[in-house]
């Protein structure tokens, strides 16, 4: 790891315009602040609403930011970008990896030709050939043979388009991941080896995430710090051991305790916020 981050965002906030005519701005993100280091794996967890993917949306470029400050590399991003280029070379450093894969998979599209688009624009001296083979070998990176190339999305269970929008994103070389709830809309067996899969990706290639989620068990196999959001400010951050057996703020407790376990029991909010 270097000393400087991938990712630093100090005093992030964003408003969106009132749904009710002449009423005030909604304060979605409100001077959220955290770093990514080189290498690492930071959470951040809330329920929905906490804007969490709010933070996600503005650091990619999906969203503007009100105010605050966004660095990637020790590059300031600002207004998303205009340009076919800067996009590109924005893409480059950062990926996104959606909750529902098939959704941003391209439904015509072979599997093989998903990833070779996205190796082609990141390197677009390649030749057909050169790009073909090297959204093989990304196949083959996420656990997906060859057999697996000329099929379509619908072919494919959720758990292995997932690993097809993982491939996508690291055609990039980027140097981070976001990955907006990735495993939430799996099934726990599958859960557990996209998470194993990205470790293993991690330990692999020079790439940090920023895992958004609201699952407090996810985040104990996966991450290395924890910001914890509640309704657009972040109320706790640390390390995960830390954060997730000696949590200090009432409402990081409350998602603590609500975390199914053995002999557990389901507490109102307020009675777990009140302890």
């Amino acid at each position: 790891m270097t000393n400087s981050p991938v990712l630093s965002v100090r005093r992030l906030c964003k408003r969106y315009p009132s749904p009710v005519r002449g009423g005030q701005p909604v304060l979605a993100v409100d001077d959220v602040s955290f770093d990514v280091a080189d290498g690492e794996c930071l959470a951040i967890v809330g329920e929905s609403g906490s804007g969490k993917t709010t933070v996600a949306k503005t650091i990619v470029g999906l969203e503007s930011p009100t105010s605050g400050t966004i660095v990637v590399n020790g590059e300031p991003r600002g207004r998303p970008p205009s340009r076919h280029g800067q996009r590109v070379r924005w893409a480059a450093e950062v990926q996104y990896v959606f909750q529902d894969p098939y959704s941003s998979l391209n439904p015509r599209q072979r599997v093989l030709d998903v990833i070779a688009t996205s190796v082609g624009i990141h390197q677009p001296g390649l030749t057909r050939a050169d790009r073909d083979a090297a959204a093989r070998t990304l196949l083959d990176d996420v656990g997906l043979g060859d057999e697996f190339a000329s099929r379509l999305p619908f072919e494919l269970s959720g758990g292995q388009r997932q690993r097809v929008a993982i491939a996508r994103a690291l055609a990039a070389n980027p140097a981070l991941v976001i990955l907006d709830e990735a495993v939430a809309a799996l099934d726990v067996s599958i859960q557990a080896q996209i998470l194993n899969l990205l470790k293993d990706i991690r330990a692999q290639r020079p790439v940090s995430y920023l895992f958004i989620t609201h699952d407090l068990a996810v985040v104990n196999q996966v991450a290395d710090r924890v910001v914890v959001m509640e309704q657009g400010v972040v109320v706790e951050e640390g390390t995960t051991t830390g954060v997730l057996t000696q949590p200090a703020h009432a409402y990081t407790r409350a998602l603590v305790a609500a975390v199914p376990r053995a002999g557990w029991r389901p507490q109102r909010r307020a009675h777990l916020a009140a302890g």
